[in-house]
């Protein structure tokens, strides 16, 4: 994950919302990885569309991309 400062002043740069794309760039992690972590609500976000694939546009919010950065990582169970 790259530093805090660059975060910052990544986010600074962008809108007050981003796609996952955007925010899976800026963290350094697949696409995937931002997707799961809308579904199981570690990630506040809104859709917009029809709900069809490739027809939904979801966008994060920048203060969740903030709150989810300084959120403590879920333990992993094995």
């Amino acid at each position: 994950m790259p530093a805090r400062d660059a975060l910052d002043a990544a986010l600074a740069e962008l809108g007050d919302s981003l796609t996952v794309p955007q925010v899976a760039a800026l963290l350094e992690v697949h696409p995937a990885t931002i997707y799961r972590a809308v579904k199981t609500g570690r990630l506040r976000s809104t859709n917009r569309g029809s709900g069809q694939v490739r027809r939904t546009l979801t966008k994060i919010p920048r203060a969740a991309v903030v709150d989810f950065i300084g959120a403590p990582a879920l333990a992993v169970t094995q």
